[in-house]
């Protein structure tokens, strides 16, 4: 177990990566900047707290394709199992803090920084059999795409803009859920699968 969580740079990357992203959120909250768009002509302010998931799902990216290969190959442990239960764990940990900071602080911005974290990374878990660690342009893209042509008026975002939908939002919670639950099984498959051959 170890060598596994050393593999995983889990202590020296997704740890800190964890702290950053809950320190910026809850410092960040509802503060928003006004970036330029193609879908309204004015009035497009971004929450800060929309970009701090990238922290996590980028991280999380890293230290998954973080591998040994000869020593997982002949591993008696079922590495997939490992590797979706530190998606788990460090999803549960990121929907604990900001549950919590967002109850603390009374903003709703806080919570769903947390919610987009979970669409984000089932993006990115989606991409990393084909990507690997490339798989973090995803999200990324995903997020500019939303500010550049997401909204439909100042306060109104498309359907398919998860990410700029309020924490009220069930298309935005079921996105968050199917995307999560979609890219954990492919990763989980996929790791699997190295872990079979010869």
């Amino acid at each position: 177990m170890t060598w596994w969580l050393k593999a995983r740079l889990v202590h020296s990357v997704l740890a800190p990566a964890v702290a950053a992203f809950v320190l910026l959120t809850l410092l960040f909250r509802d503060g928003t900047v006004v970036l330029p768009a193609i879908s309204v002509t004015a009035g497009n302010a971004v929450l800060l707290a929309g970009f701090t998931p990238l922290l996590v799902v980028g991280a999380l990216v890293q230290c998954l394709d973080s591998r040994l290969e000869a020593a997982e190959a002949t591993s008696v442990r079922r590495i997939a199992r490992l590797d979706t239960g530190l998606v788990a764990a460090t999803l549960a940990a990121v929907a604990a803090f900001t549950v919590a900071g967002g109850l603390l602080l009374d903003s709703p911005a806080v919570v769903a920084a947390g919610r987009n974290t979970f669409f984000l990374a089932g993006m990115a878990l989606c991409g990393r059999p084909w990507l690997g660690r490339a798989s973090i342009a995803l999200p990324t893209a995903w997020i500019f795409l939303v500010v550049l042509v997401g909204h439909r008026t100042a306060d109104d975002f498309f359907p398919w803009a998860v990410t700029g939908h309020a924490l009220g939002s069930s298309t935005a919670a079921g996105a968050a859920v199917a995307a999560l639950i979609l890219g954990a099984g492919l990763d989980h498959h996929t790791t699997t699968r190295q872990g079979q051959r010869p």
